[in-house]
């Protein structure tokens, strides 16, 4: 890097001064592994006409002017440190943002590319009229790498971005510049644009509603021109800043009466420091307060005073309807005064004979005289942002207006500032993330026009952590649709990170050195957090100098240590950029690396392990991502057998859809058989959850021997099916399906399997009107059940078999009038249930213990057991039992007169959708409770039509039992309301009361009791 003049033709520059960084030449810059993804912006120039102009010159003057205009267009380039990648006949390309690693890139593309098309408008090319540029400009992610061909090895970029910014430089009218919205976005700087077109998602011109929007660059306004207000968005309220912003108030509230105070805001980038600045300059105005702004900038950061050229015009300008000569009345001495218009006129060889040190101390008299002139005539903030890129000459100034007292300041900047902003502050703010309800309240005002799905924005909150630029950047994608921001990158990462987002955290990670860089990389591999010894055996896997990487991290910003020997990334973004810099090839290898080091400390759950040591779901996602499927599978088991025998519904739902997805990838036959091994695992877990229908191909590749897992399996799959069939409300089908595993049960005997097969015979009998029938089979397995087995599981079966057994029972029991009974085998279950703790077997006991009130009339004990039974239902989602704990929770409400709460109850069920998924009688009884509701509300046609929609599902799925309990429902409703149900016309009420007595069903017998007394 070297400090040179640059040109400001056309003004497009404005405000740039002399002395502005300049980059060399890109070769030779990048050594080592430079593969990695960075974003950065591409830059496409092309010489209009090119082939017009070259046939009619001479070759060699073809060559020269081909030479000469891609010389300049290059030269143009590295004045803002852009890289030239490729030169191809009369086109360039470029890249910003590589090396040198800067925030700024999009800038800095923007203002190569004007200076490209004036240079070339105005460059010598010995011919008339001179060769016009287009140029096209757009930021992304892009591939770097190292390319070898023939003649040697070149560095070359590739990537969606790439191809878009050449699609791009094709809309540009010739001598212009074309930039796309995503580029124009990250440009702090006023820009003036004209619309020229959209290019698609796929690169093509014909964009659509949905495309990249692309415009004219006609100019940019230099950061540090005279009217440039501090950077930010106040598009929505100042949201969690309160209490700052009340300090920020009274600084300038109180300045008249307190002159020279200083008030600094330190704050990682995107935290709102820039916010609060913006709001402070609207208040000032408000309050007649001149605010007199500041603001550092990356490319500035090494020229003298390069901040404060155009605050110092802007200040003359405030002094001149006080003074005609400002100079005079602040006393300048003669080389004062030469300084002075050395800085308007924004030259950088005023006073070019005295040392550096001398022209300093003089710059910094000058500025500060004048600041002091300025407050005695009128009320004035200087507000400093971005003091993290203000050249050292620049913060010596601010130094001494500080010093000189008088001048009240306002100053932001980012952690590295921080030894600055002491120096000049009297206090320091330190802003923090937004809490989770301020940062809720945010998204929800930015989406006010279309509320987003409470799901999304926990997932906004979850990723963003309290940052406000990335609440922000997330809820303006969701608002825009845009879903793979949100969705997953291939199981990589949460989901593809907002361009200012991207921009500002790969720069950050890009000024790392290799071994800081690879660290960090490994660390994303690991997780947003991740125990300190892991971080430091990491280190000495990846890092030639251990120690220096993970110092190099922590000074930087990426990683932290906590509490408790734990170290984590500074925020969870952090860990997600530096996660997506790596190139597929560099991921492979650090999640190898990490199960190597996870697996050689052991796996969590067994003997001897430390506390630092891995899940097994841990090592099957590394497993996963470094390309070990049936490694990746084989931990995946031992982590669902693990979960199950804790009865971790939710964990073993993700992991079996984790299995299923890892196990596509191998081919058929094995991908056959981890299906169907992951299914029979996990069927009971689903089944919980209202989910088992998803297992049905793979239980039935188990079930007719296509996927062979022996004899015993192949029993139990049998079974599953029989199951399957009962919950989908296809119980003859699931009655073929038992025969067949009471066939392989009679010459392989085996007390679970039979212990199984008895409880699900007893659900289809019973659903067939075969009462006597299922109260045996669960008779049975009672009495096959020993003491020393009445409170065990058996295998996978995540539910105490004796205590499903006796709750179903109860509820059968109940219904026949066999109370007494139904109440001891109730008393089973739910001391089994509570000895050993096992939650959702005390769910289904306290079901049977609610229902057996609810039926006796004791309606207020059956209320405060059903709704803990319903709360323990939703808290531990046990979502196969939904509908049935809702409904027996609401129809016992219904019964109290609460048809409010009924109504709330029974509105959550039916949004909740499960009922869907369960065609039994669980379904039926909610059917029966919105009928009843709607007939206590007097709501006489919607009950009727309810009570028809019970009928209907009851006959479509084959619930024979249930069936009469809807003919009931509605000969009720009919006696009530007078309204025929015509599904229901064909039943008398005296067939229906004699198939009721042979049944034996006492509810159904009183109501129809009920119903003749009332005819």
């Amino acid at each position: 890097m070297r400090v040179e003049g640059l040109d400001n033709a056309g003004g497009d520059s404005a405000g740039v001064p002399e002395g502005a960084v300049r980059g060399g030449p890109a070769s030779g810059i990048l050594t080592g592994d430079i593969e990695s993804v960075r974003f950065a912006t591409i830059l496409f120039a092309d010489i209009v006409g090119s082939t017009r102009l070259i046939s009619a010159l001479d070759p060699e003057d073809a060559r020269d002017l081909l030479d000469s205009s891609i010389a300049l267009i290059a030269q143009a380039i590295h004045d803002f440190a852009g890289m030239v990648v490729r030169v191809q006949g009369d086109g360039v390309m470029a890249v910003f943002g590589i090396h040198p690693a800067v925030e700024d890139h999009a800038l800095r593309g923007a203002m190569a590319a004007r200076a490209i098309v004036e240079r070339m408008r105005t460059g010598p090319s010995g011919i008339l009229p001179a060769p016009q540029a287009r140029v096209g400009l757009h930021s992304g992610p892009i591939l770097l790498r190292r390319q070898n061909n023939d003649f040697g090895s070149i560095i070359d970029v590739v990537g969606h971005a790439a191809h878009v910014a050449g699609q791009i430089e094709k809309l540009a009218p010739p001598a212009s510049v074309a930039i796309s919205a995503t580029t124009v976005s990250l440009i702090a700087e006023p820009c003036q644009l004209e619309p020229v077109g959209t290019i698609g998602s796929d690169g093509d011109s014909e964009g659509g509603e949905r495309g990249e929007a692309v415009f004219e660059l006609a100019s940019v306004e230099f950061a540090g021109s005279d009217r440039v207000p501090v950077k930010g968005n106040a598009t929505n309220p100042l949201i969690g800043r309160d209490a700052e912003f009340a300090v920020v108030r009274n600084l300038i509230v109180t300045l008249r009466q307190n002159p020279g105070r200083s008030l600094g805001l330190l704050g990682e980038a995107g935290m709102g420091k820039s916010r609060l600045l913006l709001e402070a300059v609207r208040l000032s105005a408000g309050l007649g307060v001149t605010a007199l702004v500041v603001r550092g900038n990356a490319l500035l950061a090494a020229v003298p005073f390069g901040s404060l050229r155009g605050p110092v015009r802007h200040l003359l300008d405030l002094l001149r309807p006080f003074t005609p000569d400002p100079a005079a009345a602040a006393m300048l001495t003669p080389e004062q005064s030469v300084c002075l218009q050395g800085l308007v006129d924004n030259s950088a060889t005023w006073l070019a004979h005295l040392a550096p040190g001398d022209r300093n101390h003089i710059a910094t008299q000058t500025i500060v005289r004048l600041a002091r002139l300025a407050v005695e005539h009128l009320p004035l903030l200087l507000l400093v942002d971005d003091v993290q890129y203000l050249d050292r000459e620049s913060l010596a100034v601010l130094a001494g207006i500080r010093e000189g007292g008088g001048v009240s300041m306002l100053a932001g900047g980012r952690p590295e500032a921080k030894d600055s902003l002491v120096t000049f502050c009297d206090d320091l703010i330190v802003l923090k993330p937004l809490p989770p309800s301020a940062a809720r309240s945010l998204v929800a005002l930015i989406n006010r026009l279309a509320p987003l799905d409470e799901a999304l924005i926990d997932n906004i909150l979850d990723r963003a952590q309290g940052l406000p630029l990335a609440l922000q950047e997330f809820a303006m994608s969701a608002q825009d649709g845009d879903a793979a921001t949100f969705g997953s990158e291939g199981g990589d990462a949460a989901g593809r990170l907002p361009a200012r987002l991207d921009a500002l955290l790969g720069a950050r990670l890009a000024t790392l050195d290799d071994d800081a860089t690879k660290l960090a990389q490994f660390c994303a591999a690991l997780g947003p957090a991740f125990p300190l010894a892991r971080l430091r055996q990491g280190a000495g896997l990846v890092c030639r100098n251990p120690q220096t990487a993970i110092t190099r991290l922590v000074e930087a910003r990426v990683v932290e240590f906590g509490g408790a020997n734990q170290a984590r990334f500074t925020h969870q973004l952090v860990q997600e950029a530096a996660y997506r810099t790596m190139a597929r090839r560099r991921r492979t290898m650090m999640h190898t690396r990490a199960l190597e080091l996870l697996s050689a400390q052991g796996s969590a759950g067994e003997p001897g392990h430390d506390g630092d040591a891995a899940s097994h779901a841990e090592l099957a996602s590394h497993a996963e991502k470094a390309g070990l499927t049936q490694r990746a599978l084989g931990h995946l088991w031992d982590a669902c057998q693990q979960a199950l025998s804790l009865a971790a519904i939710d964990s073993v739902r993700q992991l079996y859809d984790r299995a299923r997805t890892i196990a596509a990838r191998l081919d058929p036959a094995p991908a056959a058989f981890e299906h169907a091994r992951f299914s029979l695992l996990a069927y009971d877990t689903l089944q919980q959850l209202s989910c088992e229908q998803v297992t049905r191909p793979d239980m039935e590749a188990v079930a007719t021997g296509k996927v062979d897992l022996g004899p015993g399996l192949r029993t139990v799959a049998r079974i599953n099916m029989a199951l399957l069939d009962w919950i989908d409300g296809a119980p003859a089908k699931g009655e073929a399906w038992l025969a067949e595993a009471e066939r392989d049960l009679a010459s392989h005997e085996s007390l679970p399997r039979r212990t199984y097969c008895d409880m699900v015979a007893a659900y289809l009998a019973y659903s067939q009107a075969r009462p006597i029938e299922a109260i045996e089979r669960i008779e049975r397995i009672g009495n096959r059940l020993e003491d020393g087995q009445r409170g065990s599981t058996f295998g996978a079966v995540v539910v105490i078999p004796h205590v499903l057994a006796r709750a179903f029972g109860a509820w059968y029991l109940t219904d026949l009038g066999d109370v007494a009974k139904a109440r001891s085998w109730v008393a089973e279950a739910l001391n089994l249930s509570r000895r050993y703790r096992h939650d959702y077997s005390r769910l289904l006991a306290d079901l049977a213990h609610g229902y057996l009130h609810y039926r006796e009339g004791r309606h207020d004990r059956a209320l405060g057991i059903l709704r803990s039974a319903y709360a323990d239902c939703i808290r531990h989602h046990f979502l196969g039992f939904e509908p049935a704990s809702a409904s027996w929770l609401a129809l016992t409400m219904i019964e109290l007169g609460r048809l409010d709460e009924a109504e709330a109850v029974l509105g959550q069920s039916v949004d909740r959708g499960h009922f869907h998924h369960v065609r039994t009688s669980a379904t039926y009884y909610l059917h029966e409770a919105r009928a009843r509701l709607a007939l206590a509300k007097g709501e006489h046609e919607r009950a009727a039509a309810l009570a028809a929609e019970a009928l209907a599902h009851c006959r479509s799925c084959g619930e024979v039992m249930h069936e009469l309990h809807a003919l009931v429902l509605c000969k009720e409703v009919e006696a009530a309301t007078g309204i025929t149900i015509a599904p229901a016309g064909d039943v008398t009420l005296d067939a229906l009361d004699q198939r009721i007595r042979d049944l034996g069903i006492a509810p159904l017998m009183q109501r129809l009791a009920a119903i003749g007394k009332f005819g």
